[in-house]
């Protein structure tokens, strides 16, 4: 079997086959649907990096204990992210980029239907 050594994350194109749907398990769902739709592209050999696509509903999660260090790009929709700890909020929407660190508390608030494109490392797996 052949691995692909470049991938096209355009959320338009086809599916990788990888599909995930329903709620979101990111963190616990205080307000709204969150449903989502994870179309992980690619993943690494050993497992600990993966890329994709990700669609949610609007909502609010609660996050105690983010899974994953993530870049991403929004590309439809708007995420409003308030840090536990600090109080700090942030709001990224259209074009906007981010990076969150494993660890992470704190909301991730999606007034409206939230489209983007993501990378993600999961720190102590195949290492």
């Amino acid at each position: 079997m052949t691995t692909q050594v470049l991938v096209n994350l355009d959320p338009a194109g086809s599916k990788s086959g990888k599909e995930i749907s329903g709620p979101a398990t990111l963190g616990e769902i205080v307000d709204g649907t969150c449903e989502q739709v994870l179309d992980v592209f690619m993943t690494s050999e050993k497992g600990n990096f993966l890329a994709g696509v990700w669609t949610c509903t609007p909502g609010t999660m609660r996050l105690t204990d983010y899974p994953f260090n993530e870049m991403a790009t929004i590309m439809e929709g708007r995420i409003i992210v308030t840090e536990e700890d600090t109080g700090k909020v942030q709001e990224f929407g259209p074009g906007d980029g981010f990076a969150i660190r494993k660890g992470f508390r704190g909301t991730w608030h999606m007034p409206e239907r939230v489209h983007k494109r993501f990378a993600a490392e999961i720190p102590g797996t195949g290492s």
